[in-house]
């Protein structure tokens, strides 16, 4: 927008001076409201773009909302509602994830299910139990000692114990 500013106070003027200051401000006031006009133009444009880009940003929270229902068990509407673009595309990456892990899972089930069926019988279920051996079967990984080394450790444990405050190990 262009300003006008006066040399002279409008008293000080004579008729000459005041009709070009006054040509001046209407040659002005004419450039300023072409300006205006450019800039209305330009707000418009803006505006539509604006709209234009929340119509696609709602859609987009709504396409994404709507892949994330299935995995929070809210409505897409609450969804898209409530929570930004970002975390609806988080949230739809989850559930895509989730998905495709069940999927996964389902093959993976049903694959070993036909499998495990033409693999073993009952009899070979049967030897592999016998084949694992029990708890009391397995080998000792703790230290054994003898009898003059296990009354040794048990006398250098009770030492140790001994200096603690409130401990009586007397039996």
């Amino acid at each position: 927008m262009k300003e006008i500013e006066l040399s002279k106070p409008i008293d000080e003027m004579d008729d000459d001076d005041l009709r070009t200051t006054f040509a001046k401000v209407l040659e002005a006031h004419e450039e300023n409201i072409a300006e205006f006009a450019s800039l209305t133009e330009e707000l418009e444009a803006a505006t539509a773009r604006a709209e234009e880009a929340d119509e696609t940003l709602t859609g987009a929270k709504a396409y994404f909302a709507e892949k994330a229902s299935g995995y929070t068990r809210l409505s897409g509407e609450v969804l898209a509602a409530r929570f930004s673009l970002d975390e609806l595309i988080e949230m739809a990456g989850e559930a895509d994830a989730a998905e495709f892990a069940e999927e996964e899972a389902e093959e993976a089930s049903e694959s070993a299910d036909g499998e495990e069926e033409a693999a073993f019988s009952e009899d070979s279920a049967e030897e592999s139990k016998e084949e694992t051996p029990l708890f009391a079967e397995k080998p000792q990984k703790s230290p054994a000692f003898t009898a003059d080394e296990e009354e040794a450790v048990r006398a250098a444990a009770k030492a140790r114990l001994s200096g603690m405050a409130g401990l009586s190990l007397d039996n």
